[in-house]
C-alpha cells in the first residue's frame, strides 16, 4: 500500500465524475451523497479509486438502466462507501461466491465492460490489506448494495510470509518460484 492524505469525498467524486460518461451511455443515472468524508485521511487513493471503477462498473453493467447511488460517510475512525444499484440482483447462492476469484454471477450474460470475474476478489483483498471489511446486500430483481469500510489511517495488514530457519540460509542457492499461469507453464514444459 502506498498511503497518503487523500480527501475521501474528493477522490470520490472524481471517481463519479469519471463513471458518469459511462453511465449515461448504458442509460443510468449515476447520483453521489457524500454527507461525510469532507476532511483528508491516510488512505491509499490509487487503490480506492480501483475499487471504486470496479464497483461503479459493475453497478453499471447489472443495473439495467436504473439509477446508481454512490455515498461516502465517516466517523472518527473509518470511512464508508457504498455503490448501490436497483437492477438484476443476486441470489442467496450467489451473495455466497461473489468474492470468490473467477466467479461470475451469469456467465452467459452478454458482458459489455469485460468481466473475468477476478474484479471482487481483489478488491476484497486490497480492502483486506487496509484492515477494512466489504460486504454486499441483495436481493434477486432488486438490485445490489456494495458497501466498504476502511480505517482513516492506513492500517496495513501483515501478509503472511515465509522465511528459512536461520541454521538453513538460502544464499547461494536456486530457488524456483511458481505461479500457475500460461506464461510459466509454456516456460516449463520449454525446460523440462
Amino acid at each position: 500500500l502506498e498511503p497518503e492524505p487523500t480527501n475521501v469525498a474528493g477522490l470520490v467524486q472524481d471517481v463519479v465524475g469519471t463513471m458518469t460518461t459511462l453511465a449515461e451511455q448504458h442509460g443510468c443515472d449515476l447520483s453521489l451523497m457524500a454527507p461525510g468524508g469532507h476532511f483528508d485521511a491516510d488512505i491509499d487513493p490509487r487503490r480506492v479509486r480501483r475499487i471504486l471503477m470496479n464497483l461503479i462498473g459493475n453497478a453499471i453493467e447489472h443495473g439495467e438502466r436504473k439509477p446508481i447511488e454512490v455515498a461516502v460517510d465517516s466517523n472518527a475512525t473509518a470511512v464508508a462507501i457504498s455503490v448501490r444499484d436497483h437492477g438484476v440482483g443476486m441470489t442467496t447462492e450467489q451473495l455466497e461466491n461473489v468474492f470468490s476469484r473467477f466467479w461470475r454471477a451469469d456467465p452467459s450474460r452478454q458482458r459489455t465492460l469485460g468481466g473475468t470475474g477476478l474484479g471482487l476478489a481483489i478488491c476484497k483483498r486490497i480492502i483486506t490489506l487496509m484492515g477494512g471489511s466489504i460486504w454486499v446486500e441483495s436481493e434477486e430483481g432488486k438490485g445490489s448494495n456494495f458497501q466498504f469500510e476502511i480505517p482513516l489511517k492506513a492500517v496495513q495488514s501483515t501478509p503472511v510470509s515465509w522465511s528459512a530457519p536461520s541454521n538453513q540460509p538460502l544464499a547461494g542457492k536456486r530457488v524456483l518460484i511458481v505461479d500457475d499461469n500460461a506464461t510459466n507453464r509454456r516456460i516449463l514444459q520449454l525446460q523440462v
